[in-house]
């Protein structure tokens, strides 16, 4: 499941179910999980492309706000793996050095058009912190930007950077300098001590788990679209009943018993 982060929540390498991409008036989103089985320890892949309003080929408004609603029942722990508790100075300073190695939980890539520069493709790393996912975007072993995707329960959400020197315009810059393309990325499966940072949700009823993502532009634009992804019904237990014994006649018990001293043969069943 940040904005870019969530941009996602929840190994690389283990098998993925797909649920189908969906488009919206600016984007296509596709997600993907690591299981389908209930309650279990999962990874969840984003991936996103953002064009102009119902024109695929065209550049889109920059994205300024991504909230991402996974499904109900889906769990987030931000205390199972290590934290980083760098600043985001120091982030920039020392690079990935500033956080523990244990922290660090995904990576993906991000692409983004700026002035004069056109579109440019940068490697970014997702470290846990605490109620937080950190995405650095790299280029080298430089951090450019930090990008923050808060946990609040089962909603990831945060503000996407417009800026070069950071933040999102207006407050940060006269007029958005960054134009979001898109990314994707893949945050791995954790578990320790019998805790998992990203549970799926205990049951499934549907065939499916449904999350909706909220993704907002800096030309005023609010598209909402939900996103699912495959899950499997635990087959039903076959319910085995005892068999019944027929019962004998009432006549025929009688000369049983009556006879049995001598051995006689039982009446047959």
């Amino acid at each position: 499941m940040t904005v870019s982060a969530v941009a996602a929540t929840l190994a690389c390498g283990a098998p993925a179910a797909a649920g189908a991409p969906v488009s919206g008036p600016h984007e296509t989103v596709d997600l993907t999980t690591s299981t389908t089985r209930p309650g279990a320890s999962a990874a969840l892949g984003y991936a996103a492309r953002y064009h102009a309003a119902n024109d695929p080929d065209g550049e889109p408004p920059a994205l300024r706000h991504l909230a991402i609603e996974l499904p109900p029942g889906t769990l987030i722990d931000t205390s199972v793996p290590p934290r980083c508790a760098a600043s985001d100075f120091e982030l920039q300073m020392r690079g990935e050095a500033a956080c523990p190695p244990a922290a660090r939980i995904g990576a993906g890539q991000a692409t983004v058009k700026q002035p004069g520069l056109g579109a440019t493709t940068y490697d970014t790393v997702i470290y846990n912190a605490d109620h937080d996912m950190l995405e650095l975007v790299k280029s080298g072993d430089a951090v450019l930007a930090v990008v923050h995707t808060y946990v609040h329960g089962t909603t990831l959400e945060g503000p996407i950077p417009t800026c070069l020197t950071g933040g999102t315009a207006p407050d940060g810059c006269p007029f958005d300098q960054l134009i979001l393309l898109a990314n994707h990325l893949q945050v791995r499966p954790v578990s320790a001590g019998g805790r998992n940072y990203g549970t799926t949700p205990p049951t499934c009823s549907t065939g499916r788990w449904d999350g909706r993502v909220t993704f907002s532009y800096g030309d005023g634009s609010l598209d909402r679209l939900t996103a699912s992804a495959p899950c499997v019904r635990p087959a039903a237990r076959r319910v085995t009943r005892p068999r019944r014994r027929r019962a004998r006649p009432r006549a025929c018990r009688r000369r049983h018993r009556a006879t049995a001293h001598r051995r006689a043969r039982p009446c047959a069943r």
